[in-house]
C-alpha cells in the first residue's frame, strides 16, 4: 500500500499549532486528530459523535500504525475530540490545505464565490457570534476549490476578501480569467484584474442602473450581434431549458463600450435563457448580461459562463456528500470546513482520472466514490496517493 503522499500531508499537519499547553502529557498528537478526522469523513462520519463512534474501532488499525509509527492508536473521548477540531488553527490547517492541492491545479481560470455557513448561528440563538461565511476559489478546470478566505461577518465581506486574493501572487497568473457573480462586479475588482493582465467575465447586476443601462445601449447600436451560439438544449426533470449567446464586439477597436469608471471593456455577452414546462407548457424567459474586457467566441464565454456554474455543483456536493448545512458549529467552523473542502477535493482527484470507468461494478460518480470509501480503507487510502 503506497503511503508517499500520506506522509507528506501527515508531516504538513504537525505544522498546525497545537492549542493544549502541556504538551508532555498529550496522547494523541493534533496532527494525528486531523489525519483520522479527514479518513473519517472521506468514508462518510461526517459528525463529531459519528467520527468518535468511527475511531474507537481504529486502535488497531495497521494503516495508521504504520503511518504513525505505533503499536496502537490512541482515541480522545468524543469532547476532546470536539474541542480539538474546534479549536484548531484554521489559518495554518489553511496553508495545509493549499500546499497539497496548489501542484493539481492550473489557474487558467478561476471561479469564486461565497457560502453561508448555515450552521454557525442557529436560529439566532447565538447573538455574541456572527454569522459566519467562507469564500471558496476554484480552478475551473480541475473543479477543485484551492483556497478559501474566511468572513466572520458574512456574505458583506466578499469585496474585500476578492481585492486580497487578487493581491496574492500564488493566485496570479498572466491572461487567467476570473468569474464571479454580480455582487463582485465592482468599479476597483474589475480594473485591478484588467491592470494586472488579468481577464474577467463579470455579471451586471440589476442595481448597477448605469452599466446595465450603457451595455443596452451599446447592444442597440448594433444592427446584429457579432457572433452567436445555440448550446444543445438541456433537460433538468420537466423542464426543458434553452440558451442563445450573443456577443457584441467592436471590429475596429477593442473597446465596445465607453465607461468612466470601468476600463477596456471588449465584449459584451447577451444570454438569453427560456425555459418550458413541459407540463404546463408555461414558457419562461430571463436574461443576463455579462462584460468581459477580452474578446472571444461566443462557444467559448458560453462554457467559461457554465464553467463558472461548477462552483455551484462544488457547494452541492459538499451539502450532499459532507452534510455541510447541518453541521452545527457556532464558534469557529472554518477548521472544519477545511476538512469537508480536503474530503471533496479528493473525491473530485479521484473522479477527474477516472471518469467513465468503473469502481467494482458501478460507473465512477462522486457518491460512488464516496460509498465505496466507506466500505473499504484501502479504497480511501489510494485516494491520497493520486499524482498531480
Amino acid at each position: 500500500m503506497k503511503i508517499k503522499n500520506k506522509k507528506k500531508l501527515l508531516e504538513a499537519l504537525k505544522t498546525v499549532s497545537d492549542f493544549r499547553v502541556d504538551k508532555h502529557k498529550i496522547e494523541y498528537p493534533l496532527y494525528e486528530i486531523l489525519f483520522m478526522s479527514l479518513f473519517g469523513m472521506l468514508k462518510g462520519y461526517l459528525t463529531y459523535k459519528e467520527l468518535h463512534g468511527w475511531m474507537q474501532y481504529q486502535v488497531s488499525n495497521e494503516l495508521f500504525k504504520k503511518l504513525f509509527g505505533k503499536e496502537s492508536i490512541n482515541i480522545p473521548s468524543c469532547s476532546t475530540l470536539h474541542n480539538l477540531l474546534m479549536n484548531s488553527d484554521n489559518n495554518e490547517l489553511e496553508i495545509v490545505f493549499r500546499d497539497y492541492f496548489f501542484p493539481y491545479v492550473k489557474l487558467d481560470t478561476v471561479s469564486v464565490d461565497g457560502k453561508w455557513l448555515r450552521g454557525s448561528d442557529v436560529s439566532g440563538q447565538y447573538t455574541n457570534e456572527s454569522h459566519k461565511s467562507i469564500f471558496n476559489i476554484l480552478d475551473k478546470e480541475q473543479k477543485l476549490v484551492m483556497a478559501h478566505k474566511f468572513m466572520e461577518k458574512g456574505k458583506l465581506s466578499e469585496i474585500p476578501a476578492f481585492k486580497e486574493l487578487l493581491e496574492d501572487k500564488r493566485f496570479a497568473k498572466d491572461k487567467q480569467i476570473f468569474s464571479f457573480d454580480a455582487l463582485l462586479t465592482q468599479v476597483d475588482i474589475l480594473n485591478t484584474i484588467n491592470d494586472t493582465n488579468r481577464c474577467y467575465i463579470a455579471k451586471v447586476k440589476g442595481n448597477q442602473e448605469g452599466l446595465l443601462s450603457k451595455a443596452k445601449e451599446s447592444i442597440e447600436r448594433f444592427e446584429q450581434a457579432s457572433q452567436n451560439y445555440i448550446p444543445k438544449p438541456t433537460i433538468e426533470g420537466n423542464k426543458l431549458t434553452k440558451r442563445t449567446i450573443e456577443v457584441y464586439e467592436n471590429k475596429d477597436c477593442n473597446l465596445v463600450m465607453f465607461h468612466p469608471s470601468f476600463k477596456n471593456i471588449q465584449s459584451i455577452i447577451k444570454v438569453t435563457k427560456e425555459v418550458t414546462d413541459n407540463d404546463t407548457g408555461e414558457v419562461t424567459t430571463t436574461t443576463t448580461y455579462l462584460v468581459a474586457n477580452f474578446k472571444s467566441t461566443a462557444q467559448s464565454f458560453h462554457n467559461a459562463i457554465v464553467k463558472h456554474w461548477d462552483i455551484e455543483t462544488y457547494h452541492y456536493y459538499l451539502d450532499k456528500l459532507t452534510k455541510e448545512d447541518d453541521h452545527i458549529a457556532y464558534v469557529n467552523p472554518f477548521s472544519m470546513a477545511i476538512l469537508r473542502s480536503f474530503t471533496i477535493n479528493l473525491y473530485q482527484l479521484y473522479y477527474n482520472r477516472h471518469k467513465g470507468e468503473k469502481i467494482i461494478k458501478s460507473k465512477v460518480t462522486m457518491a460512488e466514490i464516496k460509498r465505496t470509501c466507506h466500505h473499504l480503507d484501502d479504497f480511501t487510502s489510494e485516494l491520497f496517493e493520486i499524482e498531480a
